[in-house]
């Protein structure tokens, strides 16, 4: 009978018991990894978008009207959730409302989740910006009062998620009219000829 001594099988074991463990490791997901589940993640925050004349930020009101404002508001506070690799759900946080678009690339906020009309998928663009595609009827998300041709060339369509500055509260009325809706086709937007507006992705470039 042979007899081993203690520290060497004890460093024998050590040595059996870490054998597999790359090959545990490789089978290991950690909690942030973005292939676990696409339903948990969710990114709050504001959707801005630009021409060269003006910037506004992408909001939806009780009544279920997506129109810009110049500045962040309560409705303009949206929650970005991942359904899976690339597509998102983009819901109003105040109103509670489905961001939706039609077979004519209208856009509606709605109470109830539609996959055909309610789900976009998400393209980065090399500037930083990013543009939403109706996965269903691969129009747009944008903000022109005006649908052309080429929807890729379409204003109002490039959007940068931006970080929410504003405090929510549950909205039950509705923003005052200077916030409502805005002509993003006129020559003219806002008075920018006095009151020139600088892009957010500019200040931060700075």
């Amino acid at each position: 009978m042979f007899l081993f001594p203690q520290t060497s099988f004890s460093y024998l074991s050590s040595f059996l018991l870490l054998i597999p463990l790359p090959f545990s490791l490789s089978f290991y997901l950690t909690d942030s990894n973005p292939l676990l589940s696409f339903n948990s993640q969710v990114r709050e925050g504001h959707l801005y978008t630009d021409n060269h004349r003006r910037g506004v930020y992408l909001q939806m009101t009780l009544d279920g009207r997506v129109s810009g404002s110049d500045v962040q508001t309560p409705y303009s506070v949206l929650e970005l959730k991942s359904v899976k690799p690339g597509h998102i759900v983009i819901t109003g946080k105040s109103s509670a409302l489905f961001l939706c678009v039609d077979n004519r690339g209208r856009l509606r906020g709605q109470r109830h989740y539609m996959e055909t009309d309610c789900t976009f998928r998400e393209l980065l663009l090399a500037d930083g910006y990013t543009r939403f595609l109706s996965s269903h009827h691969g129009f747009p998300v944008s903000l022109a009062s005006k649908q052309t041709p080429d929807r890729h060339a379409a204003p109002f369509t490039r959007f940068l998620p931006l970080k929410n500055t504003v405090i929510w509260e549950n909205m039950s009325e509705e923003p005052p009219n200077s916030q409502k809706n805005f002509n993003v086709d006129s020559e003219d937007l806002f008075g920018m000829v006095l009151n020139p507006m600088v892009s957010p992705q500019f200040s931060m470039d700075k």
